[in-house]
């Protein structure tokens, strides 16, 4: 546990975006002991109304200088798309010595946009807490969504540590896993285990509505296409800010494809067999690690 952080130090937390992930830090610090004010910033007034109704905030503005002025902390929740008009309208409404982090699916890109467009006396550290859902909206917040969730922290090498130890400590609060890499290699992994399978859930989707499959499918197929639901607007964006490394994964993916295309064309019934068997062993030994004081009896 990192030991940095101190939430009776802070008197003000703005939240940039309340939906999911935003709706669920606001409730997660009420319940950590945070007494401060949560302020909600976003740019429809009925969404913010449904944040205070959920009570995941406790003031909002659609004026996102207002909403950040005296805070401490700031946490853009917004997709990455928005992230550099916010980062210009933020970078003279911060106050010197605050703390900036976001909870995007890719880094590069928006340490890129901190490094240049923040002020050099407020400190910014990249974060990532692997907690999200295809679903949207604060109605579906929870305080406990990040309980025992990896939360990716992504310095610079001229990040101090302090602030990463900071930002760490922050996620720990809120019940998170930190674990700290650099934001390329983030990206790296991320196309691997989120942007891809995203994609591919697309692609069978598309696949099965050749000839109307898709109505015959059963909960296998909800199951293995769940994502697909996310939202397009924001997949779109975490595609393009994240381009080189989901192609990398992308050649990967197909070469894999490809040795089972040829395991399958030789009857390789032993190979084939094998494969199936290392990944249901591989997936079975995570599943029982990542969730079992989550979801598994003890």
């Amino acid at each position: 546990m990192h030991k940095v952080f101190d939430i009776n130090s802070l008197d003000r937390i703005a939240i940039v975006g309340v939906g999911l992930l935003g709706g669920s830090i606001g409730l997660a610090l009420r319940a950590a002991g945070f007494s401060g004010v949560r302020v909600g910033v976003g740019r429809r007034a009925s969404s913010l109304e449904r944040a205070l109704a959920c009570e995941a905030v406790d003031e909002t503005t659609c004026d996102t200088a207002t909403g950040i002025t005296g805070a401490q902390l700031v946490i853009l929740c917004t997709p990455i798309g928005r992230f550099e008009g916010l980062l210009r309208e933020m970078k003279s409404a911060l106050a010197p010595g605050s703390y900036v982090t976001d909870v995007a699916s890719t880094k590069t890109e928006v340490v890129r946009l901190a490094q240049r467009l923040l002020p050099k006396n407020v400190h910014f550290v990249g974060s990532h807490p692997m907690a999200g859902s295809e679903k949207t909206g604060v109605e579906y917040a929870r305080a406990d969504l990040f309980e025992n969730a990896p939360c990716l922290v992504t310095p610079t090498p001229k990040t101090p540590a302090v602030d990463v130890e900071w930002i760490c400590s922050f996620w720990d609060l809120l019940g998170g896993l930190t674990l700290t890499l650099p934001p390329a290699r983030h990206d790296a992994l991320l196309a691997r285990v989120s942007h891809l399978p995203h994609a591919v859930a697309t692609a069978l989707v598309g696949l099965s509505l050749h000839e109307s499959a898709i109505d015959l499918a059963g909960p296998g197929f909800a199951d293995t296409t769940r994502i697909a639901s996310g939202d397009p607007q924001m997949w779109t964006e975490i595609f393009q800010t994240n381009r080189r490394a989901l192609i990398a994964a992308l050649d990967r993916l197909m070469g894999e494809l490809n040795r089972f295309r040829d395991r399958l064309s030789n009857g390789d019934t032993e190979a084939i067999l094998q494969w199936l068997s290392h990944s249901k062993q591989a997936r079975d030994q995570w599943l029982t690690e990542r969730y079992r004081r989550k979801v598994l009896p003890s």
